[in-house]
C-alpha cells in the first residue's frame, strides 16, 4: 500500500510539511508580485511577511487509504489498524490402524484309562482344572501410539471353541457339569455372550461342533501405566485359559483311554479405535506473513516502531479429543535476509508461555500485553517480545509451527482416519505507540521557483520561516536542520545555504490525549552570503521523524488532526527592495 501524498507547490506548502506526513495544500498559491503588499516599511529591526494559514488537515486526508490496504481505520473505533490474514497449511493426521494377529491355545486332558468289556458300560465323573496361555501379538504399530488401555473393532473377530474327543473307549456322551471355561480377561466379547469374568458356563452335552463367540476388542486398562507399552512398535499379549469343572464320560465300554481336547482359536483383528497414550505427529507448512503493501513513512530504513499491543491470532479448529501445543519460531526478513536477534520464539518446547488447541474452535491473542478486546478471542497469551518482528519493518515474517500432542493421560482416537486441523493467522497492529518508536518520512517540495524568483529584486543574506501548529495528533515531531537539503532548478544542492534551528524550535508538540491539540512554533534560519538565494531555490528536501514523546499508548486515529495557523517569512534587518 502507498501512503498518498498531497503535492505541494509553494514554499509554505513546505512548511506544512514539517509533521510526520505531508499535509493538504495551503490555502492560497502565492506570487510575490499580486499577493504580497511591497509597500512595505524598509528597513527597521525586523521585516515580516504574513503568508495566511490552512484548513484543518484531518488524518485521513494524510493517510489515504484503499480498500484492501494493509492500513485501514476501524469503522467504530477510527483508529488506524495494521491487519494481514492468510490460511496456515497443516497436513492431516493419521494414525494408521492396527492388526492384532490371531492366537490360539489348546487345553488337553485325559478323562478315562481302563479295561472294560464291551457288555459292560460304565459312568464316569471327572474333576478339571486344566490352563494353558493365549498369546496375540501386534507389529508395525503407529509410532503415536505410546500405551494401549483399549483396542476396538468395527468388525468383531471370531473366537471358536471346539471339543475333541481321542481314544480307544466308546461312549454315549460326554456332559459338562458345571464346567467353567474363563478366557483371559484383555478379550472384550460382544454383550451376553460369555458371563462377568469373561467366564462361559457350561452345562451340557460337549459337542464336536465348534462354539463360535464374537471378540470385539481388548482392554488393559484404564489409565496410563495399565496398559500395554508400545515397544519399537511391537506388542505382545499373553495370559491364561483356564478349565475347570467336572465332565462325565456315559456308558463307556471297550478298552483303551479317552482324552477331551479344548481347542481355543482367536482370529486376526483390525482394530479401528484406540484409547491410550497417543502422541501423533502434526506438520505445518512454514508459512509467510508478506508485509509488501506497507504505506511509506512505515518503510524507511531507520523507521523503528514500538508498538503498544500488536497481536497475532491464530485460528484453529482441533478435531482431536486432546489439546494440542503449538510451539513455534517467527522469524522477520528483510531482503531475504532474517533480522538478527529478533525472531520470536512461543511455547513451552522453548521455555515460554503454553499455548494450546484444546478441542474443538480456537482463537487465540498472542500480544504483548497478553490482553486483547477482538470479539471470539477464546484465550489471552502474553508474549512480552513480540514487538521485536516489527522493531525493524520485515518484508515478511517466516512463521514455523510446530504443533505436538505432550498429553500424557488416555483419550481416544480412530485409526485410519484423517483428522484435518484447518488453520489461518490474522495479524492485528492497533497504531498506538511507546519510547522506543522513531518513524521517519523523506519527501520534498518542487517547483517552488516560478514563485520564488520575484526574489531576486531583494537583497539579503538571512531570513526565517516561521510557522505555527495546532496539533490533535498523538506524536511528538521533530525536523532538524541537517534533515533540510534545499536545491535549485537543476537539482544541486544550494550548500551555500546554511540551515539552522534552535533546539526548542524544532518539535510540533504531541496532544497528550489525541483529541485536545497542542500548539507549537516551528523556526527555520536561512543565512548565504548570495543575497539573492531565495530566488533560485525550486526544491526542498526534508527527513520528518516521529517520536511518541509523553503520549504513549494513544493510538492513531483517522480523526485526528493538524493545523497551521499561521506561517510568516521574516527578515532580520530589513531588506532593501529595487521597485524600478
Amino acid at each position: 500500500m502507498m501512503c498518498k501524498v498531497k503535492k505541494v507547490s509553494p514554499l509554505w506548502g513546505f512548511l506544512l510539511s514539517f509533521p510526520l506526513w505531508t499535509v493538504s495544500c495551503v490555502d492560497n498559491k502565492y506570487d510575490l508580485d499580486k499577493d504580497i503588499d511591497m509597500t512595505i516599511n524598509v528597513g527597521g529591526e525586523y521585516l515580516t511577511i504574513p503568508a495566511g494559514s490552512t484548513d484543518t488537515t484531518f488524518l485521513s486526508k494524510i493517510i489515504e487509504v484503499e480498500e484492501g490496504d494493509m492500513l485501514q481505520p476501524d469503522v467504530t473505533t477510527h483508529v488506524y489498524h495494521l491487519t494481514k490474514k492468510d490460511d496456515i497449511s497443516v497436513e492431516p493426521t493419521v494414525v494408521a490402524q492396527v492388526t492384532i494377529n490371531g492366537a490360539e491355545t489348546s487345553l488337553e486332558k485325559g478323562l478315562a484309562e481302563f479295561s472294560i468289556g464291551d457288555e459292560v458300560e460304565a459312568t464316569v465323573d471327572v474333576e478339571l482344572d486344566e490352563s494353558n496361555s493365549l498369546e496375540a501379538v501386534a507389529d508395525d504399530i503407529d509410532e503415536a501410539l505410546k500405551e494401549l488401555g483399549a483396542l476396538e473393532a468395527q468388525t468383531p473377530a471370531t473366537m471358536t471353541v471346539t471339543f475333541e474327543f481321542d481314544g480307544g473307549l466308546k461312549f454315549d456322551e460326554v456332559k459338562a457339569k458345571n464346567l467353567k471355561v474363563k478366557f483371559p480377561d484383555f478379550l472384550v466379547f460382544e454383550k451376553g455372550e460369555v458371563e462377568e469374568g469373561n467366564t462361559l458356563t457350561l452345562n451340557e452335552t460337549l459337542s464336536t461342533t465348534p462354539r463360535k463367540l464374537n471378540v470385539i476388542g481388548y482392554r488393559f486398562g484404564d489409565k496410563p501405566g495399565e496398559g500395554i507399552p508400545v515397544v519399537d512398535g511391537n506388542i505382545s499379549i499373553k495370559k491364561e485359559v483356564f478349565m475347570q469343572g467336572v465332565v462325565q464320560v456315559v456308558n463307556a465300554s471297550g478298552s483303551g483311554e479317552l482324552k477331551m481336547t479344548m481347542y481355543v482359536t482367536l482370529d486376526e483383528m483390525t482394530v479401528n479405535s484406540v484409547t491410550g497414550v497417543i502422541q501423533p505427529n502434526i506438520e505445518a507448512e512454514t508459512t509467510k506473513i508478506e508485509l509488501n503493501d506497507l504505506p511509506d513513512f512505515l518503510k524507511d530504513e531507520d523507521t523503528r516502531l514500538d508498538i503498544t499491543n500488536p497481536v497475532i491470532l491464530l485460528k484453529a479448529d482441533n478435531p482431536l479429543e486432546t489439546d494440542v501445543e503449538i510451539d513455534a519460531v517467527l522469524t522477520p526478513k528483510k531482503n531475504n535476509v532474517n533480522i538478527e536477534g529478533h525472531e520470536v520464539k512461543i511455547g513451552t518446547g522453548y521455555g515460554q508461555n503454553k499455548v494450546a488447541l484444546i478441542p474443538g474452535t480456537n482463537i487465540i491473542a498472542l500480544s504483548r500485553t497478553g490482553e486483547c478486546s477482538i470479539e471470539g478471542v477464546t484465550e489471552n497469551i502474553k508474549v512480552e517480545d513480540i514487538n521485536n518482528l516489527l522493531e525493524t519493518i520485515p518484508d515478511d515474517i517466516d512463521v514455523n509451527l510446530q504443533p505436538i500432542v505432550r498429553n500424557e493421560n488416555y483419550y481416544n482416537a480412530e485409526l485410519g482416519k484423517e483428522y484435518d486441523l484447518p488453520a489461518s493467522y490474522e495479524v492485528d497492529v492497533p497504531l498506538s505507540f511507546e519510547q522506543g518508536l522513531n518513524i521517519v518520512y523523506n519527501d520534498s517540495v518542487q517547483d517552488l521557483n516560478k514563485d520564488l524568483n520575484d526574489l531576486d529584486k531583494v537583497s539579503l543574506k538571512n531570513a526565517k520561516i516561521m510557522l505555527s501548529v495546532d496539533n490533535a495528533i498523538p506524536l511528538k515531531l521533530q525536523l532538524k536542520a541537517e534533515n533540510v537539503q534545499i536545491k535549485d532548478v537543476y537539482g544541486n544542492e544550494l550548500t551555500a545555504v546554511k540551515k539552522t534551528m534552535e533546539e526548542d524550535k524544532q518539535y510540533v508538540t504531541e496532544s497528550t490525549d489525541g483529541e485536545k491539540p497542542a500548539t507549537s512554533e516551528l523556526v527555520l534560519s536561512l543565512t548565504s552570503d548570495d543575497t539573492a538565494f531565495l530566488s533560485k531555490i525550486d526544491r526542498i528536501c526534508f527527513k520528518i521523524t516521529a517520536v511518541p514523546g509523553s503520549a504513549t499508548g494513544v493510538p492513531l486515529k483517522d480523526t485526528q488532526w493538524l493545523k497551521v495557523t499561521s506561517v510568516k517569512l521574516s527578515v532580520p534587518g530589513g531588506v532593501n527592495v529595487d521597485l524600478n
